[in-house]
């Protein structure tokens, strides 16, 4: 739909196949700590850059995720699941459209979107720099991306950076501004209000 669903397409498909042994230590705990919150609540810069076609874009978005809910936030759209339906709201256009859902499908399901394990990518750790762990992961099969480096804070082992290399040299990254946790989120933030949104247009797909 857009360029950050390509963040999260490749976040929530994205698994290891942990050769180097410190990344994978890390790694796991990575894994470990994200699925012992009881919610996130995320701010990130989104970055795409390309030279060859002198393309330069910035915006800035937001995540909310409690089990299988979420509420993401981003400049021209909203996404909203409360683990039965999904909502996309297109703000240019002022346009909803309300889909079934179900997280055990939905290939695009932000809830997982800080889950990174398994297979499908070999692991290098880099170095440590600034409080940092720095690994890349090479994807062992043909794909959309030649190679993708996960920053990790190395004191809170939370990510704190994603960089996407594409083949067409293109740079997609991410960078997380706030990261927030076991916060008591209201319910009301997992459902889709229309009445909030007056002559908006709605495309009911169910």
């Amino acid at each position: 739909m857009n360029r950050i669903f390509i963040f999260i397409l490749l976040i929530i498909n994205l698994s290891l196949m942990a050769q180097d042994e410190k990344a994978k230590e890390i790694l796991d705990q990575l894994s470990i700590n994200t699925k012992s919150y009881e919610s996130i609540d995320v701010d990130f810069t989104f970055d795409f850059i390309n030279i060859s076609q002198e393309i330069n874009e910035q915006q800035e978005g937001n995540i909310k995720i409690s089990n299988n809910k979420f509420r993401l936030d981003l400049n021209q759209q909203i996404i909203i699941s409360d683990d039965t339906t999904q909502w996309i709201y297109l703000k240019e256009s002022n346009e909803l459209q309300i889909l079934e859902y179900d997280s055990q499908d939905d290939m695009l399901s932000p809830n997982k979107l800080f889950t990174i394990y398994e297979n499908g990518y070999k692991t290098q750790y880099i170095e440590e720099k600034d409080k940092v762990h720095i690994i890349d992961l090479f994807p062992i099969e043909s794909s959309e991306f030649k190679n993708i480096q996960i920053q990790i804070d190395v004191d809170k082992v939370q990510i704190k950076k994603i960089i996407l290399n594409d083949k067409n040299g293109g740079s997609f990254s991410y960078t997380i501004n706030r990261f927030s946790t076991d916060a008591e989120l209201d319910e009301k933030l997992f459902n889709f209000n229309q009445e909030e949104y007056p002559e908006i247009e709605i495309i009911d797909l169910r």
